[in-house]
């Protein structure tokens, strides 16, 4: 008989304990992600949003986050994500606002992308053969440079692996 190959997967995570306060499951299922300061939600995703099971139904969780910190969401009102990051439970990346104003924020946001789109692509190859415009937005701020595009040959791969053990060799 044969062995099955069973596939390498990782275990589920567990869940919270039910006695757990609202700030404890929203501090358990959320990772704070150091580059940007969102807590990114690792638990059940609707929608690409955070859904935490509370007081017997499903809730989206940046809302949740943003009731224990500052209230009640006012009627008619939403919250935008101000990151633009819709797993983000980080009731400081939330603003109140009306739809309009959520629809406006997401359209901007689009065509900030657009215009880096348009701007990074206008290379002049023959100023700068293999040279290409590089533009980076993290957390707000906004990066702006040139690389280099090169082919690496074979041999350079096989003398960086080499650097790579002679350095691990001698650490030992």
């Amino acid at each position: 008989m044969s062995k099955r190959r069973v596939p390498d997967v990782p275990p589920k995570r567990n869940y919270c304990h039910p006695s757990w306060s609202l700030a404890e499951r929203i501090a358990y299922y959320s990772r704070p992600e150091p580059l940007t300061a969102c807590h990114i939600w690792l638990g059940a995703l609707v929608n690409g949003y955070g859904c935490l099971r509370y007081r017997g139904r499903y809730q989206q969780a940046h809302r949740l986050a943003w009731s224990l910190k500052n209230g009640p969401i006012p009627k008619g009102m939403v919250l935008c994500h101000r990151c633009n990051v819709r797993r983000c439970t980080n009731p400081d990346h939330l603003a109140l606002g009306t739809r309009a104003d959520n629809n406006a924020d997401i359209k901007a946001a689009r065509l900030r992308l657009a215009d880096a789109r348009t701007a990074t692509a206008q290379t002049n190859p023959a100023l700068d053969p293999g040279g290409a415009a590089i533009r980076i937005f993290v957390g707000g701020v906004e990066m702006r440079g040139r690389v280099l595009i090169e082919a690496v040959g074979l041999s350079a791969v096989n003398d960086y692996a080499a650097s790579l053990r002679s350095t691990k060799s001698s650490r030992s």
